[in-house]
Formats: C-alpha cells, sequence, structure tokens
C-alpha cells in the first residue's frame, strides 16, 4: 500500500471514531438531563442547613397538605429582594404555604438578608444555607430567582425569574 492510502484509511478511522465518541457524549448528555428532570418531578431528599446551623431535610414535606414554595433565592439578587416584599404585601396567602428560601451563600450572609429583610416575621418562611451545593446536585443549573411548587411532594409548576405570589400559588 502506498502512503496515500494508509492517511486516507487512517485519517478514515479517525473521523468514525470521533464520530461514535461524538454520539455517545451527546446520548450521555441526553439521559442525564432526563434524569434530572425525572428527579425534580418529585421532591427530592436534600439535607441543608438553617441559619442557627441545625439540620434540614426536605423529606418532612414530602406528605404534607400545605403547598411548598422551594424559592432558590441569591441575597444580593434585587429580583430575589422584590420577591421578599412581594411576600410581604401578599402575607394573608401564605399562611396556608411552608416557604423554603435557598441559597448557597455563607450563613453570615444569609443571617444579614434575612434580618434586614425581616424574613422570621412571615409565616411558614424558613431561611436554608446549601453551601454543599445539594440543591444544585438534585436540581441542576438555576437561575436566581428559581421557583419549584410541590404539593404532597410532586412538582405542580417551575419558575425562573421574578413573579407574582399568586401565580406561584394557583392551585
Amino acid at each position: 500500500m502506498n502512503r496515500r492510502k494508509v492517511v486516507v484509511i487512517f485519517m478514515q478511522i479517525i473521523f468514525l471514531l470521533a464520530s461514535v465518541y461524538l454520539v455517545y457524549k451527546i446520548l450521555r448528555a441526553a439521559q442525564s438531563k432526563e434524569k434530572l428532570n425525572t428527579s425534580k418531578q418529585y421532591l427530592p431528599s436534600i439535607e441543608l442547613r438553617k441559619i442557627d446551623g441545625s439540620i434540614f431535610q426536605t423529606d418532612s414535606f414530602k406528605k404534607t397538605k400545605k403547598l411548598l414554595v422551594i424559592n432558590y433565592f441569591n441575597p444580593d439578587c434585587d429580583h430575589c429582594q422584590n420577591m421578599v416584599h412581594d411576600m410581604f404585601r401578599e402575607r394573608a396567602i401564605l399562611k396556608d404555604v411552608n416557604w423554603l428560601m435557598i441559597t448557597s451563600n455563607t450563613r453570615e450572609k444569609t443571617k444579614r438578608f434575612a434580618d434586614s429583610m425581616n424574613l422570621s416575621k412571615l409565616p411558614g418562611v424558613t431561611v436554608l444555607n446549601d453551601t454543599a451545593l445539594q440543591f444544585i446536585k438534585a436540581f441542576g443549573t438555576v437561575s436566581v430567582p428559581s421557583f419549584y411548587v410541590y404539593n404532597n411532594g410532586t412538582l405542580l409548576r417551575k419558575h425562573s425569574g421574578e413573579c407574582s405570589i399568586a401565580y406561584l400559588l394557583q392551585p
């Protein structure tokens, strides 16, 4: 065989291997995304920390009759701060809701935010830290603010970005 044929055959083999590898990576990414989407359909079991450092687990909300709103936020986010102001305006409809506010910021920064926004005065609101990134592992990459609304552990709706409290809590 001459040198030219060897090079052509070698290039064809390289192209074939690259194509197979690309198809493999695409299928793995699709499976991973599907698995992540399926895992969000039911309330994932994750362990977080309250501001006081105590352990908090989401499992306790899987059988509750109250709506559960999981709100991933950042204390520096203007939209997140606006949502807290809306929560105070709509506090009457929050009395029958469990609202988890989760951030990956430090406990100190989260505490300052919770204190400055008077979150302890909102009924059913629990502020949580996720410095171990358990939320991101369970829910994937999320923007702030992001909302996941569950009833009896089943996802009713999800929303990214600022929105009305009434929209989140609608049946």
